[in-house]
């Protein structure tokens, strides 16, 4: 049975949980969610997967927009793995609502945790620590491709399902990711090499004179900053001291825009 597996990503986490489940199961397409890719949304797969980070206790929105447009024949296999720093929050809940809405319904729920990636609030994990996350995500793959692969129901709950029904809405709808672009900018160390507008999912990015211009389309990936070679793209003022993060099994080209 065909799997096709959607996936949203912007430091590689999800894209490298995305890639493990793919090699864990058979005739398997992996396919990004980002802005070009919209209209790539009707499928025959009986088998569909759903990988994307969790931002602001929520799913990033255009995450949201692409389901939403989404052609899934009514009888597939719908599954969902949701990466995190902190907590899975409300996502898998608000996923769930939109294919119930759908008439589809969520079979299966996994959530993984992955080194926290939003540098404009936090510096990078330590070694120790991603390298202990990076375990964590090869130990649950093998038991979250057992779980797809005998189409087992896998029900969540728990702290996603408190926080949605407690103060995950109100979280979630202060989340204005399109505003906070305005907050970028470059310092001398930008060379223009256009990596930054290559691997941004929300196509958020213009060159002018050779430096980055954000376009007030932001999902808050900060991949255009953590994928930097020159690590010259800025947050305000909280970055400059800041270290990067992105996967190290995941390359920027496999970000690019397909």
């Amino acid at each position: 049975m065909k799997t096709t597996i959607y996936y949203f990503s912007g430091t590689g986490n999800s894209l490298k949980v995305a890639k493990d489940i793919a090699a864990g199961l058979k005739d398997t397409e992996v396919v990004q969610i980002c802005r070009d890719n919209m209209e790539i949304n009707k499928t025959t797969s009986k088998k569909i997967g759903i990988v994307f980070p969790v931002y602001s206790f929520g799913m990033p929105r255009l995450v949201k927009e692409f389901i939403e447009s989404a052609e899934i024949a009514k009888d597939a296999y719908v599954f969902t793995i949701v990466t995190f720093g902190a907590a899975a929050g409300a996502s898998i809940v608000q996923l769930e609502k939109l294919l119930t809405y759908k008439g589809l319904k969520l079979s299966a729920a996994f959530k993984v945790k992955m080194p926290g990636n939003y540098q404009v609030m936090y510096a990078p994990y330590s070694e120790e620590k991603q390298k202990k996350d990076f375990k964590n995500e090869e130990e649950k793959i093998t038991g979250i491709v057992r779980s797809i692969n005998n189409n087992e129901i896998v029900n969540f709950s728990g702290v996603g399902e408190s926080i949605t029904k407690a103060f995950g809405a109100v979280i979630y709808s202060s989340f204005k990711p399109y505003e906070k672009d305005e907050n970028f900018w470059t310092d001398d160390k930008c060379n223009g090499c256009g990596i930054c507008l290559k691997v941004c999912p929300a196509n958020n990015i213009k060159m002018n004179e050779g430096k980055p211009q954000w376009q007030h389309k932001c999902e808050q990936c900060v991949a255009c900053m953590q994928w930097c070679p020159q690590k010259s793209i800025q947050y305000k003022k909280v970055t400059v001291k800041r270290g990067r993060y992105h996967h190290p099994d995941v390359v920027a080209k496999e970000l690019f825009h397909k």
